[in-house]
């Protein structure tokens, strides 16, 4: 059972949309710093002419010098997101949760980049795969969904 003081702020539904528009650019970020991680990768095992699981990628990649600055970039994005008291839980796919009280329950409201909104939320245990429209009906003890 997660309590308020694990996160350092909970959100309302109204709270995490007004923050979207202030941390999609760092999302987009994210994202094209993770393909430009990607091609990286790519580029180094065709110079290279090693393949994908090799042991000397790590190797490489250090040595190219390109891959640690990337790195560091989704570090500092990443750190910047989550300053604002959301989780950055799956920064390859763009996902971002909003810890949330509802029901005395801590959940994460959840929102994934190219979503107009906030639209879902999950229990903490669940993850995205337990995602839930925001008014679900089947859930709480109320039978309530977020709102």
């Amino acid at each position: 059972m997660s309590s308020a003081a694990t996160f350092s702020k909970l959100f309302t539904v109204d709270e995490a949309n007004d923050i979207l528009a202030a941390i999609r650019p760092d999302v987009e970020l994210l994202l094209s710093t993770f393909a430009d991680i990607r091609a990286e990768i790519e580029r180094a095992m065709q110079e290279a002419g090693v393949p994908a699981g090799s042991a000397d990628l790590p190797r490489l990649l250090e040595a190219r010098g390109v891959a640690p600055r990337l790195f560091e970039r989704v570090r500092e994005v990443i750190e910047r997101i989550q300053s604002r008291g959301c989780l950055v839980n799956g920064p390859e796919a763009g996902l971002i949760d909003f810890p949330c009280l509802f029901n005395n329950e801590i959940v994460f409201l959840c929102w994934k980049m190219g979503e107009p909104a906030i639209g879902y939320w999950h229990r903490i245990a669940a993850g995205f795969a337990g995602r839930r429209p925001l008014l679900d009906e089947s859930e709480g003890d109320s039978g309530n969904g977020v709102h």
